[in-house]
């Protein structure tokens, strides 16, 4: 049976340990551009920590109901200045305007079409102050990856909580047409037979098609980065980063 990654947080919390070089990244952003925080394809709350930590009121829009659950009981310690909500950030309304919204990690690629990446866009312009900022940070979709021999490839490792040693390999088809990168993830735990599967989709969104829809949305492109020390976005990125604001 083939399971949606995004159904169970503990699993996908222990699968991306890995993950911290955008923490101090993001938590600096926070400071510099100042408060009240939204992030929209919130997760499981991973980078809400370091804002509230930081004494920032964060507001988190999540689709996953499950992830929503997880994430709120985990920033419980933070009261009422933790607010995590379950919704489609392709359209959603909130009776407050923020200072910094920001997508992370690679979420706004969970939008599988430029009518659904416009109307996100949209929502955000709606909900940033005059002054503010919005920044996304994701990976620039690399042809030799999408186009690659149809085989299994190495992803990563892990330990999960009361479970044995995780090895994750993957499969990906990509469809030119739709631009949308069919993902199968391989869970092979030590000690069993056969791998859990897991299956998800992204839609390949690249620089020229990034600075179009903002731009057309209405949003005015202040930066664009290449890593997290701000190097400036080149044809040798592996990452688009792009800060704007109206």
């Amino acid at each position: 049976m083939i399971k949606d990654i995004y159904s169970d947080p503990r699993l996908y919390d222990a699968a991306n340990t890995w993950k911290t070089n955008d923490i101090e990244f993001i938590a600096n952003a926070a400071d510099e551009f100042g408060g009240p925080v939204l992030e929209l394809g919130a997760g499981t709350g991973r980078l809400a920590l370091p804002i509230l930590k930081q004494g920032h009121a964060y507001t988190g829009i999540e689709s996953s109901p499950a992830f929503v659950k997880y994430a709120k009981n985990k920033l419980a310690q933070f009261g009422e200045n933790a607010t995590m909500l379950e919704g489609d950030m392709r359209s959603f309304e909130l009776d407050q305007k923020f200072q910094f919204i920001f997508i992370g990690f690679n979420s706004i690629f969970h939008l599988m079409n430029e009518r659904d990446v416009l109307s996100f866009f949209q929502s955000v312009k709606k909900h940033l102050t005059n002054d503010g900022t919005f920044l996304i940070d994701t990976f620039i979709p690399d042809p030799l990856f999408l186009y690659r021999d149809k085989q299994r490839y190495y992803v990563m490792e892990f330990d999960m909580p009361g479970r044995d040693h995780c090895i994750v390999s993957e499969i990906n088809e990509y469809d030119n047409e739709t631009q949308i990168n069919h993902i199968q993830w391989y869970f092979n735990y030590e000690g069993k037979d056969e791998p859990e599967l897991f299956s998800f989709d992204m839609h390949m969104i690249f620089p020229d098609t990034m600075d179009r829809l903002l731009t057309d949305a209405g949003l005015v492109i202040r930066g664009k980065y290449s890593d997290y020390e701000k190097t400036p976005l080149s044809s040798e990125s592996q990452l688009q980063i792009y800060v704007c604001g109206k």
